[in-house]
């Protein structure tokens, strides 16, 4: 898609972020490549605290996190995959509870499909 600049509209911007009480709104009166679209969406979790290593996985990869009885964290990992699917455990160290097994921080985890491995630290 071609952009073309128009003499009455070029001085305005195309996205824009307005504050109102304690939130903000984003307007984008443009179309973007995907690949800016991307960013700009990025942006837009980090400001509002919603990006982290789980923006890491692989699709099919989905994951929850809490907290036990006993104040450790739990993290859920679950394949929803026919495949088998790897990813990089992003946490501290922690023990995987189905097998009893540590877990080091950046430690390749690979799931088979429709499996689940279940961490606390």
């Amino acid at each position: 898609m071609a952009f073309y600049e128009h003499p009455v509209f070029e001085k305005y911007p195309a996205i824009t972020r307005n504050k109102f009480g304690k939130g903000s709104l984003i307007y984008e009166g443009t179309v973007l490549s995907d690949k800016l679209q991307e960013k700009v969406m990025l942006e837009i979790l980090e400001l509002a605290g919603l990006t982290g290593p789980d923006q890491n996985l692989p699709p099919s990869i989905k994951v929850k996190h809490g907290v036990n009885d006993a104040g450790k964290t739990l993290h859920y990992y679950f394949n929803f995959s026919d495949k088998d699917q790897t990813f990089t455990y992003p946490y501290k160290r922690g023990i995987n509870l189905l097998t009893d097994k540590p877990i080091k921080k950046s430690q390749a985890v690979t799931l088979t499909p429709w499996d689940l491995v279940i961490i606390e630290h």
